[in-house]
This record gives C-alpha cells, sequence and structure tokens, in this order.
C-alpha cells in the first residue's frame, strides 16, 4: 500500500525487537532505533493491513508530549538525528517515524491511568461495582467521568498474549514499595496535566498507558510512547455524553468493525476494506491536529466550519453581496478591545451590521477640528452613505476602559490628541456616576458607569447635524444596549423609564 510501511527493514543496525507497531534496533551500547510502523494491533493481534501515515502520527504525539511534560519526568529522547544512524538507504524508512533513544531497562509493568469509567473498567463495574477492585460509588453510568484518575497496573504481554489487570499490591511485589508508588504519582500527575490541556484543545483523554524505565543509577524515565492514539482512548470533547461511549480518535473505530465482523480475535486477522483504513487514518491524523494546531490552523478550521454552516446554507446572500456589496441597516458602535462581537451577540448574518470600534463604546460630540475625526467619518459614512435606520451604541459589562476610567484621579492628567479627547468624553460618565452613587462598591460603580457611557453617547450623537436631521425625520433610531456576560443577558435603555431594562423574548 503506497505511504504505509508495514515493517523496516534496516539491515545496517541489528534489530533486537519487532513488537505489535515498533521495530526496535541497537544503535550503540548507549542508544536504541525505534521505528514506528503503520502497523495496527487489535485485540493483540497484529492486523495485516497496515494504517498509511499512522507511524509519523505517533511519533509526532509521542515527541509532543514527551516535550510538554519533561518537567513532570524526564524521557528517552536524545535529539539525535534517526537519518544519521542508518546507511543512506535507509533513511526513508526512518523520516517522521524513528526517534533514537537512551538506552534503559524497561519496568516489567504498563502503567494504566483511567480518567473515565468505559471499556474493561465500566464491564467490571456493572459486576462488582468497582474497576480493577478499586471501588467506586454507585449509580455511575458509562463514559462518567471517575472522581479521581485511577491508576490500575497490568502485566506487560508477549506479542499475541492479553495483558492482565494486577493490584497495587502485585505491582508492588514487582517494583518494591518506594518505585511502585513513585510510578504512581507520576503516572497520577501526567495524566492531570495532559488530560487538562487536551481537553482546552477538544479533546478528552479517557484513559492512557504509560511504560517507564531506568538507568544503571536507577533514574526513572518515561520510554516507548505517550499519550497517543494507541495508548490512550480519545473523545471529541464536542460529542462528550455520560451514559454511551463515545466516537473516539483511537483505533476504537476498527475494534468496533472488528466486533461486528465476526471475527474470533485471533491470528491472523482480516484485512481491513478501504473505508475503514481511509476513516482510521483520517482519525489519527485528526487527533494531532486538535492537539498541536497552530492558531493559523485553528483559522483554516474555523474557515471550514464557517463554509459548511453558514456559506453552503446563505449562498445566495453572498453572491448578492459580491454584486451590490454590503448594505447594513444598523450601525452598532462597540468596545474596540470587546470581547463581546456585536454580529455574535446578536447572531447576524454577512452584511447587517456596520460596525464602528471605539474605545469603551464611547461616542464623542460632533466637532470638525479632529481628534475624533476617525468616528466622525465612519459615522458619516454609515448615516448619509449607507442610509443605515438604526445606531446601536453596544456597551458590556467587565468593560476594561471603564475600570480604568474609575480607577483614575478625577482631574484626569494632560494628554495629547485622542487620549485626551476620549477622557474628556468618558470622564461625563464617571463623574455622573461618582456624585450619585461615591459610597458603593467598585462593582456596582463599574456597572452604572458601563450603563452611563451608553447614555452619554447617545447624547454626542445628537449633536452630528446629519444624525440629528435624519432622527427628526424619522429615518433613523437611537438604540443603546447592554450586554451583561456574566449572565447572557441583553438589555436596552427606555427613555420613558430611564432605565435598562430586559428585552421581552417571544
Amino acid at each position: 500500500m503506497k505511504n504505509a510501511l508495514f515493517q523496516s527493514d534496516i539491515k545496517s543496525l541489528k534489530l533486537l525487537n519487532r513488537g505489535k507497531v515498533r521495530d526496535i534496533y541497537e544503535v550503540d551500547k548507549d542508544h536504541l532505533l525505534i521505528v514506528t510502523t503503520d502497523r495496527l494491533s487489535a485485540f493483540d493481534v497484529v492486523l495485516p493491513t497496515p494504517i498509511p501515515g499512522k507511524g509519523a502520527v505517533l511519533t509526532a504525539v509521542a515527541n509532543f508530549w514527551f516535550g510538554r511534560l519533561q518537567h513532570i519526568i524526564p524521557n528517552q529522547l536524545t535529539g539525535i538525528d534517526p537519518a544519521s544512524v542508518v546507511a543512506e538507504s535507509e533513511r526513508e524508512q526512518v523520516i517522521d517515524r524513528a526517534i533514537v533513544v537512551k538506552k534503559l531497562k524497561p519496568l516489567p509493568i504498563e502503567a494504566i491511568v483511567r480518567g473515565y469509567l468505559v471499556g474493561s473498567g465500566w464491564k467490571e463495574y456493572k459486576k462488582e461495582g468497582s474497576v480493577c477492585g478499586i471501588a467506586l460509588p454507585a449509580g455511575l453510568c458509562e463514559a462518567d467521568r471517575l472522581p479521581e484518575p485511577l491508576f490500575t497496573p497490568s502485566t506487560k504481554a508477549e506479542m499475541g498474549a492479553h495483558d492482565e489487570n494486577i493490584s497495587y499490591e502485585k505491582a508492588e511485589e514487582l517494583l518494591g514499595k518506594e518505585l511502585a508508588a513513585k510510578v504512581r504519582d507520576v503516572c497520577i500527575a501526567l495524566y492531570k496535566e495532559a488530560a487538562a490541556f487536551a481537553l482546552d484543545k477538544g479533546i478528552i483523554i479517557a484513559d492512557t498507558k504509560f511504560e517507564f524505565g531506568q538507568d544503571d543509577e536507577g533514574k526513572l524515565y518515561l520510554i516507548d510512547e505517550a499519550l497517543t492514539p494507541d495508548s490512550s482512548r480519545f473523545w471529541p470533547a464536542d460529542q462528550y455524553q455520560p451514559g454511551s461511549n463515545p466516537p473516539s480518535f483511537d483505533k476504537q473505530y476498527v475494534r468496533d468493525w472488528l466486533e461486528a465482523s465476526g471475527w474470533n480475535k485471533k491470528a491472523p486477522g482480516p484485512e481491513l476494506p478501504a473505508d475503514v483504513v481511509a476513516k482510521t487514518t483520517e482519525k489519527y491524523r485528526l487527533a494531532l491536529r486538535y492537539l498541536t494546531q497552530s492558531h493559523i490552523e485553528k483559522l483554516v478550521s474555523g474557515y471550514v466550519r464557517f463554509r459548511k454552516n453558514t456559506y453552503e446554507k446563505n449562498q445566495a446572500l453572498f453572491e448578492r453581496l459580491t454584486r451590490q456589496g454590503q448594505s447594513p441597516k444598523t450601525i452598532v458602535v462597540g468596545c474596540c478591545d470587546s470581547r463581546v462581537d456585536p454580529a455574535i451577540v446578536t447572531d447576524c448574518d454577512p452584511g447587517d451590521l456596520f460596525i464602528i470600534r471605539n474605545v469603551a463604546n464611547l461616542v464623542p460630540p460632533f466637532e470638525k477640528s479632529g481628534n475624533f475625526h476617525g468616528t466622525s467619518a465612519a459615522l458619516e459614512f454609515g448615516v448619509c452613505h449607507l442610509e443605515v435606520e438604526n445606531i446601536i451604541v453596544l456597551g458590556h459589562a467587565q468593560c476594561g476602559g471603564i475600570q480604568a476610567l474609575l480607577n483614575q484621579a478625577t482631574e484626569t492628567t494632560q494628554q495629547d490628541g485622542f487620549i485626551s479627547g476620549w477622557m474628556n468624553v468618558a470622564s461625563h460618565a464617571r463623574n455622573r456616576v461618582l456624585s450619585r452613587m461615591p459610597e458603593k462598591p467598585m462593582e456596582e460603580q463599574a456597572r452604572a458607569c458601563e450603563h452611563e457611557a451608553i447614555l452619554v453617547s447617545l447624547d454626542n450623537l445628537l449633536t452630528f447635524p446629519w444624525i440629528l436631521e435624519r432622527v427628526a425625520s424619522k429615518k433613523l433610531a437611537l438604540h443603546g444596549w447592554y450586554f451583561d456576560m456574566d449572565r447572557g443577558e441583553l438589555l436596552r435603555y427606555n427613555p420613558a423609564s430611564n432605565r435598562f431594562e430586559a428585552f421581552l423574548v417571544q
């Protein structure tokens, strides 16, 4: 199969072992070369069909975690280029899928950490109320997050044999009490940090397996692989729901197909259909993208969602915008550093809004001389050329500009240009609030000042002659809105009651 490496063939080095996925060669007395092939094992049987690119993905993911978690425990990596230790004709076999590591003595256990109730743990819990003999609270569902991650060691089986769970006491017998405790504590620390990071990237790490080795002085190292789709159960966070086993980024897709195929789970395994191979390849790559994507890749992913969810559903709208340009009906004056994007808050179509970013939502009074020429020009264009029908001054809770304003002295320091003019405008809002509620807590003053800034801006809008003219002729309406991020509530200023009130939602 093109681009797939089922088995490496490095003749320039001594082959030490072929595992289920990795081929291990001796570089010298202190170093090993580990080549991660595209083999895939399921139910402890190596399947005859490779997954193209799988080895490169596993290597990239493991190296990512080795680097990110090395402050918790040192790892096997040496930084030696794999291409430098093999013959030139063999370099193609190691590119992106091999590492040169320290030669260490592996511990005789696999260190498994479970964060969620799934797989064999769920099966045991349904029967015994425990996982690997560790009692758990009653009433848990499949895929529930466990109260605390569990360390559940197992034996290390040879190829074709099955790993077997062992008790912590048995691990102490194999390792000694001190080393067993250290392995347990390191495993939990590794899992907690990795799980928190991955969750922020949209991946739940349900469980994972670590392996460790020691050097001649007994120093402990993280070896083999770390937190890959082969050694872990990855779930997409946005599809997680307790009570069912979520679709995973790992080889669970293949396991499910094998379960349904009627295979007896004994060697040899069946060939995988092309569609199963393709789907599995994509799942491995998706896990890598989620974990390591740059911000640019996030933007590209966002574009893909936009095209699917917005563009394709509203293609006629975009075709109209292409032909005619945007013709918004509403200007929104929003905070220039706002976490509240008007287009998101109002969930509007493209072209619906003409958005003017301004400091702390403040609109200055009209003046030809110029400190506020940018805002004035934008308002003039929107009102006179686009002929908008509404202007909304959109304020929001926790505005950084308002907080800074309240922390200023009453008499502001003289500053040049825009900041000086803005502070003069903003001071009107602050001074009104401080004179009305001087003894109130800072939080109440800030909220009142955020409201007052909107009212100052509405007053200032009427100093623009072209705005006043259109308001008087009822061709333009002015609105003051306030978005409470803490409560997810949108308020509007009601001139009749002189209060900000919630919209009546139908």
